[in-house]
């Protein structure tokens, strides 16, 4: 696939050895010269080290290959806030002196440079972590870094990928699955009028020019808004568009103009919404849904949805020489073809697990229902008697997957109440990296009782983690998966129908039901 440039899709089983399958040939390309660079692309930072674990173990084997793992500014930044600024950190202060000699030597002395071994040598030469990552990439041959860094057009690497630069690259996309949701949310974007308002009230009487672009734009969206019933689709946008570009132009300007002043920072941000609003309404075309919506908290949004973003995904694709999509749950397959690139003939391999049947135990409760009608005191506490019968029948460590937060709180009420009988958990929402990690190394501990951890599916802990062995004993999965009926998902319904395909299938089964194998999967990590 990688030899005739072409796309391809690998439905393989969990854990590393899907990695392996993916970044031996690939490795093996670069050798033959089909390719220079490969970009290893994820959807969260817990998966990465699936990837650096991989290179890891073929290092030990004899592979004489350099990889840099790319992480997020604000995780690297050494500030509590990122500045910038040479006056508020002393790394940007003289970074560019001492940035080509902290290069030089990590990249003579290291051949796996993860973020721990990047912060050490940022702060022995005092270098900025995040632009010193960056410049490291130039001189790796392998890149493990976010989808963003390759697609999203705010974020992508303008150093590889800027004004349709092409290169030899190699794209080797892990949990594939994930790229749908991820895409839209990158080639979409909103401008809410009340946020309008706020910008005005933040530069007051500062600038007359500004405050009167800020007036037509605001005029434009209460007439739009008044027009709106609850939500509805828009033919076109195009006059706010252009009312919008003039106070862009303005705000532009002021900020220029105004660099100190108390707003200055909430006031960029907007500026940022602006500038995105107006930069993917250059993308739309016939694969997107423009609509405006009355939401619940009372403000008035005009959305600009990329409900297809296989056209925006193809053209950066076609920056490399190929991509490899990989998953445990890429079917079926045709459904992902439409959305990455639009085109079903290309290559896909469904590889067979490996895993013997008879090591696998079912076990299906049909008399207990997560549907909204069925979400009482008594269905909770029927759910809570389940998970103690199929937790206390031997020690060890389960995972619960429950279909949002509010259910889980739910669940958690009753354990707390009516008691468990077993050590237990909760996934919070927003955790940041040390609590995640903190959440996994419960993991670790050998159980003589039965530990059950309260997760959230579809959430960080129900995919991308290798809890092998005695680690993780049972996955428990409570309801389907199915996203909740809002605008955006009635939305792909309609579009999907009207295309020919099942509204319904792409709109709700098939990212729901990747969920539930997803979740179950952690419980499947190795032929034992």
């Amino acid at each position: 696939s990688i030899a005739r440039g072409k796309n391809l899709y690998i439905q393989a089983p969990t854990g590393i050895g899907k990695t392996l399958s993916v970044v031996y040939p690939a490795l093996k390309a670069v050798g033959e010269g089909l390719g220079e660079k490969i970009f290893y692309l994820t959807a969260k930072t817990i998966t990465r080290t699936v990837a650096e674990e991989t290179f890891s173990i073929l290092r030990e084997r004899g592979l004489y290959f350099t990889s840099v793992t790319v992480t997020a500014k604000e995780k690297l930044c050494v500030l509590e806030k990122p500045d910038c600024n040479p006056d508020a950190c002393p790394r940007a202060k003289g970074h560019f002196d001492r940035v080509n000699d902290a290069v030089y030597e990590i990249i003579h002395r290291e051949r796996e440079i993860t973020r721990e071994v990047i912060l050490r040598y940022a702060g022995e030469y005092q270098v900025c972590p995040f632009e010193f990552c960056l410049d490291i990439t130039n001189w790796c041959d392998g890149v493990i870094c976010d989808y963003n860094y390759v697609f999203d057009p705010n974020v992508r690497l303008k150093r590889y990928f800027a004004d349709g630069a092409k290169g030899n690259h190699l794209f080797l996309i892990d949990e594939a699955h994930n790229l749908v949701s991820r895409a839209r949310e990158m080639y979409s974007a909103a401008l809410i009028k009340e946020d309008v308002l706020a910008a005005k009230r933040l530069i007051k009487d500062r600038n007359r020019k500004l405050t009167r672009a800020m007036d037509r734009v605001n005029k434009l969206l209460l007439e739009m808004k008044r027009e709106c019933d609850g939500y509805g689709l828009l033919e076109s946008v195009a006059p706010l568009a252009q009312v919008l570009a003039g106070m862009q132009g303005e705000l532009e300007e002021f900020l220029e103009e105004n660099p100190v002043f108390e707003d200055w920072e909430s006031l960029l941000e907007f500026y940022f919404q602006v500038r995105d609003f107006l930069m993917v309404y250059e993308l739309t075309d016939e694969r997107y849904r423009m609509y405006s919506e009355l939401r619940g908290d009372g403000t008035f949004m005009v959305r600009l949805f990329c409900v297809n973003p296989a056209g925006n995904l193809s053209a950066c694709l076609e920056q490399g020489r190929s991509a490899v999509f990989f998953s445990a749950t890429l079917l079926p397959v045709n459904y992902y073809k439409e959305l990455f690139t639009g085109n079903t003939e290309e290559y896909a391999v469904y590889a067979n697990s490996p895993f013997d049947r008879k090591n696998r135990l079912l076990l299906v409760a049909s008399d207990v229902s997560s549907k909204y009608t069925r979400r009482t005191r008594r269905e909770y506490e029927r759910v809570a008697e389940y998970i103690r019968r199929i937790a206390g029948g031997r020690a060890g460590n389960y995972m619960v997957f429950l279909p949002s937060y509010q259910y889980l709180e739910r669940i958690r009420e009753v354990f707390e109440e009516l008691g468990t009988g077993f050590d237990w958990a909760v996934q919070k929402s927003r955790m940041n990296e040390r609590e995640r990690e903190e959440f996994l190394e419960q993991f670790e501990t050998e159980r003589k009782r039965p530990f059950v951890a309260l997760c959230v599916m579809g959430g960080v802990f129900s995919e991308g983690i290798d809890l092998k062995e005695e680690r993780l004993i049972g996955a428990i999965i409570v309801g389907t998966g199915l996203p909740q009926v809002n605008t955006e998902q009635e939305i792909l319904k309609q579009y999907f129908d009207g295309t020919g395909k099942r509204g319904f299938d792409f709109a709700y089964q098939y990212p729901g039901m990747n969920k539930v194998l997803q979740a179950a999967g952690r419980g499947i990590r190795t032929k034992e």
